[in-house]
């Protein structure tokens, strides 16, 4: 049985939190004006079962990390007067990732990808980018390799461009894939880069170092085994590989050779089914993290495929989601995002999702959760399925679209 298959992740509750969840989008509203964004923080899964996940923190401005840059270094000597600080703000996203507790975010709306450093407050973008040859079009996803080497998916250029571990520009390639190729996400395993390519509907091997394709798989006679309109992809630390696959609304599960090894899900905006599925993540002891667009939520999954709990779904004063794509899960910084935890609760992960249309309804473009358990004496954790529903509001500075 996995280590999370027990009674604070009740199947039982999540059919409860379901009915909320379809309640609450109808009567969710806007933020209008006068009313700064809550910072409450919020738990999963509902009370009686422990909570298990909060939200923590969120990001869509270099203000929300403390991140400031002037203008000019000489206004003050030039004009007598201070310069004004640069707000820098994330555009529409897609995928992210994660090195030295940096934060990496494509920016698909904007052509580029953001680096930020919440621990030392810095919200930088991709030096790469400056040369000719690394301007970005449209990122959607990025993979690193043990190197420190950089790959991003880019559907606007249809290459992989790949970046150096000082993040100057090194190469791309993928423009001599079948016609019709479409590369939306990449991942690395040992010396591989696996490419997800939607065009197709499978997955290219490639040398990661000279983009040369190896081998195919994912594309089969079998509608239940085949990959049709993959969206997103990841490869655990065993090489399994699971796949959101929108043909079907199913995650597909393959193994380094393309066997296919499993699938789960379906249509539908309930339990163990997807409306939308785009990003996956599983972590080290083989949960399972799928984010459904659709019904604005992530359900979690154990290695067997079992649900244990969901998150993120609308009408919360804080933690909801909205039109959510990339995640990760993640032990890197944990020491930082620690006293963003209420006290008694210890992190064990942390959950980054983004938010493709965020800074509305006081909803970050980047959701920070926290996984963990509370230690010592259960504390009084209100649940989320009684907190007020997102008043009228003005979010602050920055939050609004």
């Amino acid at each position: 049985m996995s280590a999370m298959q027990d009674r604070t992740f009740s199947p039982r509750k999540i059919v409860a939190a379901t009915m909320f969840l379809l309640v609450s989008a109808a009567i969710l509203s806007g933020c209008a004006q006068q009313q700064a964004c809550s910072t409450k923080p919020t738990f999963f899964p509902p009370p009686p079962d422990e909570p298990r996940i909060q939200w923590l923190t969120g990001i869509s401005t270099s203000e929300d990390i403390g991140a400031k840059e002037s203008v000019s270094k000489f206004s003050l000597i030039v004009t007598g007067q201070e310069a004004p600080t640069v707000i820098r703000r994330l555009g529409k996203s897609y995928g992210l990732a994660v090195r030295d507790g940096r934060i990496y975010v494509a920016e698909s709306g904007e052509g580029r990808v953001a680096i930020i450093d919440p621990a030392n407050s810095t919200f930088e973008y991709l030096k790469g980018m400056e040369d000719p040859r690394g301007v970005l079009k449209e990122p959607v996803n990025m993979a690193f390799d043990k190197e420190g080497f950089l790959y991003v998916a880019d559907t606007g250029r249809r290459e992989i461009v790949v970046y150096a571990p000082d993040g100057s520009y090194s190469n791309a390639f993928g423009r001599n894939l079948a016609q019709g190729s479409k590369i939306v996400s990449v991942a690395v395993h040992q010396d591989k880069l696996y490419a997800l390519d939607l065009g197709a509907s499978r997955i290219r091997v490639l040398d990661r170092k000279t983009g040369e394709q190896e081998t195919e798989f994912g594309y089969v006679d079998k509608p239940n085994q085949s990959l049709r309109a993959p969206s997103n992809f990841t490869i655990d630390d065993k090489g399994a590989i699971y796949v959101t696959n929108i043909g079907n609304n199913k995650v597909m599960k393959y193994d380094l050779d393309g066997n296919f090894l499993g699938s789960f899900g379906g249509v539908g905006d309930q339990i163990s089914t997807f409306a939308k599925p785009k990003g996956i993540a599983v972590d080290d002891e083989g949960r399972i993290y799928v984010v459904d667009a659709g019904t604005n939520v992530i359900q979690m999954f154990d290695d067997q495929f079992r649900p244990l709990t969901f998150f993120g779904w609308p009408g919360l004063e804080t933690g909801s989601l909205n039109m959510p794509a990339g995640i990760l899960v993640t032990k890197e910084n944990l020491q930082y995002y620690q006293k963003y935890a209420v006290p008694g609760f210890q992190l064990e992960r942390l959950i980054l999702v983004v938010n493709q249309f965020g800074r509305q309804f006081c909803i970050p473009r980047i959701s920070i959760y926290g996984l963990g358990r509370m230690q010592g004496k259960k504390s009084e954790i209100p649940s989320p399925l009684e907190e007020k529903k997102v008043k009228t509001a003005d979010c602050r500075p920055g939050m609004n679209d």
